[in-house]
């Protein structure tokens, strides 16, 4: 399969009966179009002729039947093309965004973090809307227009050998010039789509930062450089639709040129034909060129068409990974005995290979415990000569807990830089962060969210219910999970149907954190990255809540970043921490 193009991408998400069932009634109506233009007009000169020679032994009954007949059929026909392509249209986006969605959750947390700024939603709403939509677009519209051209000449061909020829040569005109106007309006498509997504990053952006921006007062440099980006937009697409135009009207010369030598050649010819057959013939000829007028238009949905397969490419690759990876698994699967529970310090002890001499236990009443079979091994992370930010130091070691990694430093010194190395969100300029000795900027993200999980000091919080958000890292855990949680950090007292408003607005800036933390902590990840975890606490709080911590996830490795002024909030937990970094200094072993 080729993903990056579009008719291979639309094959996986739909069956080729389902595209045949919405190319035969365009065919067919197409078809349809064109014989009752041309039954029309050899019908109404016949008339006319009739007329005139008072024939009154001649019936118009039945080609007027036809005519009706033909009408009639041509409306059905597009109903029904409509009816059926829509809903291709619509089953084709359901299994495309399912299974690129499936892609996505294998991109590596660089890969991830370079889908920012609503890229990532664009390749998952426009591109898959543009792919989904090529048989109602492209295939049906092309398929009929070519079919019916294709009639036509034979019909030509049929009645005056000649008359075939001479329009043959004006139709590979036609089509000539209808690749040179595609090929003319692609750069300014390809230009257009650049300054489509530049403005959807504008406006997401100023959307996200509004507050900060109307504080600021910059609302009208921000709406300034959305202008542009609207007039970028424009002009692109101005500009594509121009050479669009132009490629129109040199078919519709074309066409001109080629009913007039039809009219011309019949009525000239020894013997020359009816004139009502020869005007039948001539709006016959016209219904085909209408169809080939939208060849330009239709080879520029299939670039989009293709452009939009090439960007969701490594999305559908990915996809296609999971799921040959999930049939060998299928392939391979055997009974391996019984499952177990494996709790905080049995994961200790899959992580070092020995025993921690703390009692098994669930910390947190009522979570949810992670099942693993007993030959599936635990994952461990490990840094080798990983440079600290402002130092010339480096950091080796391996985040197997249960410990405590603290992080020290001023604002500014790099605190944050390190926990996304040690996560794979950020590269590093050398040394690695390695999980299960591969490093982890390249493991997809599942996997490694399976072993880590990072609290950001802006983490995001949906504008939900606080049992939503805190569900998000467990959706299936019952109440007393969650107020457990909640416990740990200090937030027993809210409700678990209070709202959190926008990005957690309704809240203050320490129960965000908390909340979050709360998050973190439900999910019990053998690994758990902490960035300034008390910034906007008071101390009881902040010496209360960095001492549950690790007795909340006794089998948890935590890493801590903290400013030097609150370090001194680590005096009140009932071991001291494992090592400390202080950055623009070595690594201090306790």
């Amino acid at each position: 399969m080729r993903p990056d193009r579009a008719w291979p991408l639309l094959r996986t998400a739909v069956s080729r009966r389902a595209l045949l069932a919405g190319l035969l009634p365009a065919v067919a109506g197409e078809l349809a179009g064109a014989a009752l233009l041309g039954v029309s007009g050899w019908f109404l000169t016949t008339c006319a002729v009739v007329t005139l020679q008072a024939d009154t032994a001649w019936s118009w009954m039945y080609p007027s039947g036809a005519v009706r007949a033909l009408a009639l059929g041509r409306t059905g026909l597009r109903y029904l093309e409509r009816l059926v392509n829509h809903r291709v249209l619509l089953s084709a986006q359901v299994a495309l965004r399912a299974r690129l969605a499936r892609g996505a959750a294998r991109l590596t947390p660089r890969e991830l973090r370079a889908q920012g700024d609503g890229t990532l939603l664009t390749r998952l709403t426009t591109d898959v809307e543009t792919v989904a939509g090529l048989p109602g677009t492209v295939c049906a519209p092309l398929v009929a227009a070519v079919t019916t051209a294709g009639l036509v000449e034979i019909l030509l061909l049929w009645a005056m050998p000649v008359l075939g020829a001479a329009e043959l040569v004006v139709w590979a005109a036609g089509v000539g010039c209808a690749r040179r106007a595609h090929r003319r309006a692609r750069a300014r498509l390809a230009d257009a789509a650049e300054a489509r997504a530049a403005l959807r990053t504008v406006l997401l952006g100023s959307l996200a930062a509004f507050n900060e921006l109307r504080c600021l007062d910059a609302v009208p440099q921000a709406r300034r450089t959305a202008t542009k980006a609207v007039a970028a937009v424009e002009g692109a697409e101005w500009a594509a639709a121009r050479a669009e135009r132009l490629g129109r009207l040199t078919l519709r010369l074309l066409a001109a040129l080629g009913q007039a030598s039809v009219l011309l050649i019949a009525l000239t010819a020894a013997p020359a034909q009816p004139v009502a057959v020869v005007v039948g013939e001539v709006l016959l000829l016209a219904a085909g060129w209408e169809l080939l007028e939208r060849l330009p238009r239709l080879l520029q949905h299939l670039t989009r068409s293709d452009d939009a397969a090439a960007r969701l490419a490594p999305l559908a690759l990915e996809s296609e990974k999971s799921e040959q990876g999930e049939a060998a698994r299928d392939e391979e699967k055997r009974p391996v005995g019984r499952h177990r529970p494996i709790t905080g310090s049995a994961e200790t002890a899959g992580h070092t290979g020995k025993t921690t001499g703390r009692p098994a236990q669930t910390a947190v009443a009522g979570a949810e415990t992670p099942v693993r079979s007993l030959d599936t091994p635990v994952r461990v992370l490990e840094t080798v000569g990983l440079p600290l930010p402002g130092s010339s130091g480096a950091l080796t070691t391996t985040l197997s807990g249960p410990g405590l990694l603290l992080v020290t430093g001023a604002n500014g010194s790099g605190k944050s830089t390190l926990l996304g190395r040690l996560a794979g969100r950020l590269p590093a300029a050398a040394g690695a962060v390695l999980l299960d000795g591969t490093p982890v900027d390249e493991v997809p993200a599942r996997t490694v969210a399976e072993t880590v999980t990072l609290v950001e000091a802006d983490d995001w919080l949906a504008d939900d219910t606080v049992a939503a958000n805190l569900r998000q890292a467990a959706p299936s855990a019952g109440t007393d999970a969650l107020q457990a949680v909640l416990d740990v950090v200090g937030l027993s007292a809210l409700p678990l149907d209070a709202s959190v408003g926008p990005v957690g607005r309704r809240l203050s800036q320490g129960q965000r954190r908390r909340l979050t933390i709360a998050r973190a902590v439900l999910r019990r990840p053998p690994v758990l990255l902490l960035d300034e975890p008390v910034a906007g606490l008071d101390r009881p709080t902040a010496e209360a809540l960095l001492a549950a911590l690790p007795r909340a996830l006794p089998g948890t490795f935590l890493v801590i970043a903290l400013q030097d002024q609150d370090v001194g909030l680590l005096n009140t937990l009932d071991a001291p921490p494992t090592a400390v970094v202080r950055l623009g200094r070595v690594l201090e072993a306790r």
